[in-house]
């Protein structure tokens, strides 16, 4: 059984998760990556092909329908991505058993296309929060049986304990992840600016985007030594061992889903404390394996409760360790899997054409994983949304907003347009 992977890249969570993949196939799989983008680190890819795995990186368009054509099960890692969208806008009619493995929520923003979901024979998302989207209300009971939920970070119950984690250590407190404003709260350094601790500062684990941003923010509020810029690691265990509390603060309608982030700290025993937000929330369970707060205050006080509260803070990091070492394991992640490409090699293969999906042109394909199309007026205006906290997704450079897809094809004179509004 051949199971052909079509990725637009292999980075972050999503490298991460298709290792495992590679990692935990079984004797009678035989797993083929394709990525579309050149990456810029490798790290995710060289550990697939030490897996015995095929990677194959930017191939021609000749090549793809060559690899989909002779495969059992294509794969597809789904979110928006100007990439993928060019990629199966372009394909002819072709014979496939469709398997989509989503990488975002589909909550705010951007969509899950109503039919993706009806097109493919088994869609898995990567939280229970998707569930909630109003695409999949709309599916048939019948349709909502081709749905379940696979988590993509399996393997955490081999991560060890942070070092930080015992009860008679300081609070430490960090952060790891997207310091973009799409993904992280627009009013991070207000929430922490708000902890009144005597030397408090938040350890910030990932790529610096907004670095100057962030401390100029931390500076006008009269606390320059608040951040402590990390940076990119690929050593994530060791900076992790260092803290005790993660403050996880995101935007409320970012989007991502299974944190892989949140879930690597949780594993180490590290006390979360996150944002009411849905995807959060069905990780963090609040009280038992972290904190869920609402508010800047809330936030405050619950920082300051774990600082006083050293046991507590243990108790809670532990629970929080056992509970992801056994919902997020390499084991459950293998079966749910096995049992999809069993269903799914089951099924006949069936004749897709994507154009019926996203649509002919680029434009066409941005507007397909819009939540809100009405924002891009066909007279090639913008209507900015009424929720400030969308309007970052809007301003994005990358991750799927109208200026990243306007970079990949330049020559479509509503992205253009899209875009020179944007940016005045």
């Amino acid at each position: 059984m051949k199971i052909l992977h079509l990725t637009s890249h292999f980075g972050g969570g999503v490298g991460r998760a298709l290792l495992g993949v590679a990692e935990n196939a079984r004797y009678d799989e035989e797993h083929c990556f394709i990525g579309l983008e050149t990456p810029e680190k490798t790290q995710f890819i060289n550990a697939i092909r030490e897996q015995d795995c095929e990677v194959i990186i930017a191939p021609t368009h000749a090549e793809i329908i060559r690899q989909i054509s002779n495969c059992d099960i294509l794969q597809l890692e789904w979110w928006c991505h100007p990439a993928m969208l060019e990629c199966l806008g372009k394909l002819p009619e072709i014979s496939v058993r469709l398997l989509v493995w989503c990488h975002v929520s589909g909550l705010y923003g951007q969509i899950i296309p109503l039919q993706l979901l009806k097109s493919a024979s088994r869609f898995l998302l990567t939280s229970a929060c998707s569930w909630q989207t109003s695409q999949i209300q709309q599916l048939s009971p019948a349709e909502r049986q081709r749905i379940e939920v696979v988590h993509s970070n399996g393997g955490l119950e081999s991560w060890s304990q942070s070092v930080a984690c015992c009860e008679n250590a300081e609070m430490v407190v960090g952060y790891l992840g997207s310091l973009n404003f799409s993904k992280l709260h627009p009013d991070y350094v207000q929430f922490l600016a708000s902890v009144s601790i005597h030397g408090f500062k938040v350890s910030l684990i990932g790529d610096e985007t907004n670095k100057n941003i962030l401390q100029q923010q931390a500076e006008d509020l009269g606390y320059p030594g608040l951040l402590d810029f990390i940076g990119y690691t690929e050593g994530v265990e060791s900076e992790l061992s260092k803290i005790n509390v993660l403050a996880y603060l995101l935007n409320p309608t970012h989007y991502g889903t299974n944190e892989n982030a949140l879930l690597e700290a949780m594993a180490m025993g590290i006390v979360p404390v996150v944002l009411n937000n849905p995807a959060e929330c069905a990780i963090v369970e609040h009280g038992i394996t972290g904190l869920v707060v609402s508010s800047i205050e809330e936030f405050s006080q619950a920082i300051k409760w774990l600082d006083q509260n050293p046991k507590q803070r243990t108790q809670l990091g532990l629970q929080a360790s056992l509970s992801i070492k056994k919902r997020y394991t390499r084991d459950s992640m293998t079966k749910a899997f096995t049992a999809s490409y069993k269903t799914v090699m089951e099924l006949d293969k069936h004749v897709l054409n994507f154009i019926d999906i996203f649509g002919q042109r680029p434009a066409d394909w941005f507007l397909s994983c819009q939540q809100d199309q009405s924002i891009f007026i066909k007279d090639g205006h913008v209507k900015l949304p009424s929720n400030p906290f969308l309007r970052h997704q809007l301003i994005e450079v990358n991750k799927g907003s109208v200026q990243h897809f306007q970079r990949y094809f330049p020559a479509d004179l509503k992205l253009t347009q899209w875009a020179r509004q944007l940016d005045t």
